[in-house]
């Protein structure tokens, strides 16, 4: 179970840690104007860089638009729901659409798929990379995991307060981003480190 004062410890050294919080107002408002495609490839080039630099020079922008356009309808069915309280069952199969349909092309996959759907429904959907995967269990990535994942969140943290400026969504992530992924970077770095010195 987690502990609600190691919950808001973690996000505030979320924000003292992570310099690319700061693009996350600029996504959101990217949306907001109408900008959608440039928020979505702006957040792969950023947050889901190891995976999507390898797909840019192939990625095709117009069948990626038309992805979007088509997914919109699905997407909609999240209007007004928040991770606290929706029935994630009820929405099971919209859910692993959605991820399935994003997580399939080049250069997004399992870990940007989750990037793209918070930002269009930041209320409900939860990102998530394969340390956190990892850190909660989920050893595939894929969407049936991550709909369990999505279960597992919502049992976790539905009681807790967050940010008002953020959803819980986002909080959650930012509580295992530095609790799972930043360690785990820094253990990566260090392995290196010590590989290169000898």
């Amino acid at each position: 179970m987690i502990n609600k004062n190691d919950f808001e410890e973690n996000l505030k050294r979320f924000d003292e840690l992570e310099n690319r919080g700061s693009y996350y107002p600029m996504f959101l408002n990217m949306i907001e104007k109408g900008f959608e495609t440039e928020a979505f490839l702006f957040i792969l080039s950023t947050w889901n860089f190891a995976t999507f630099r390898y797909a840019m020079k192939d990625f095709d922008l117009k069948e990626f638009k038309q992805v979007v356009k088509n997914l919109k309808p699905y997407f909609k069915k999240f209007d007004g729901k928040s991770i606290r309280e929706i029935d994630l069952d009820f929405y099971k199969k919209e859910i692993k659409h959605i991820f399935d349909t994003l997580s399939k092309i080049k250069g997004i996959q399992y870990t940007g798929a989750s990037k793209l759907m918070h930002l269009t429904i930041p209320e409900v959907f939860i990102m998530w990379d394969a340390y956190i995967r990892k850190a909660w269990g989920f050893k595939t990535g894929d969407s049936e995991d991550y709909f369990n994942f999505l279960k597992k969140m919502r049992q976790e943290f539905k009681d807790f307060s967050h940010k008002e400026e953020r959803t819980l969504a986002k909080c959650i992530d930012e509580y295992n981003y530095v609790k799972y992924t930043l360690p785990a970077l820094e253990n990566q770095r260090k392995k290196k480190n010590g590989a290169n010195k000898s």
